[in-house]
């Protein structure tokens, strides 16, 4: 009895290109996609870092801040005004380094110790716009000198902008000054990547 023969039959050269070059635009599709997605990853961890640091330091300024002008002993204001220190009044002032935009520096004092009088230089704060960083006061320095410690890294954040505002406004029997801060940020190396932040900061020790 013969055998039948079984004829085997496989792709030809055109299908294997064919075949080959549809595997081919596949993997560059997926690749595309890939790659879009890393990127939007990327600016979106960016974004995100760029908002962390952005709300760390608008939050340390305004707690700051928000100590302007304290003492102790506060309450001699009222019951005692002769004997009442008087060194922490009016201690915010706004003023800006020369070589940066208006209001975009702030000083101010509290009793940092709360020993009830002023101790010099220990006690003296403030914070400032200076080449696209924001610096905190060292000793007694004012808004146009040298010597302030930076704040932010220019590695992390670029600073397009500070501003402080001071008004006023009366509470009852009380004056109260209120300080605005607005400050806008950026990624340093993208610069499509932009943050914006508001604060009203209440001081209530401006006697």
């Amino acid at each position: 009895m013969l055998a039948r023969r079984v004829q085997q039959h496989g792709l030809s050269l055109i299908e294997l290109m064919i075949t080959m070059a549809i595997g081919l635009m596949m993997m560059a599709a997926l690749s595309a996609v890939f790659a879009n997605t890393i990127g939007v990853n990327s600016r979106s961890l960016q974004l995100s870092q760029l908002q962390e640091e952005s709300t760390v330091v608008m939050e340390l300024m305004a707690s700051d801040l928000r100590r302007a002008g304290f003492r102790a002993n506060a309450h001699l204001v009222v019951v005692d005004p002769d004997n009442a220190s008087t060194d922490f009044n009016d201690s915010v002032v706004v003023s800006h380094h020369p070589d940066e935009a208006p209001q975009s520096c702030v000083l101010f004092r509290y009793d940092a110790n709360q020993n009830g009088s002023f101790d010099g230089s220990a006690e003296l704060f403030g914070y400032r716009l200076r080449s696209g960083q924001i610096q905190r006061r060292q000793d007694a320095a004012d808004c146009g000198s040298a010597g302030w410690q930076a704040l932010t890294s220019a590695d992390m954040v670029a600073v397009e902008s500070l501003t402080f505002t001071l008004t006023e406004r009366s509470s009852g029997t009380l004056l109260e000054q209120i300080i605005t801060l607005a400050l806008t940020t950026a990624n340093p190396t993208d610069d499509t990547l932009k943050r914006q932040l508001a604060a009203e900061v209440v001081v209530r020790n401006a006697f």
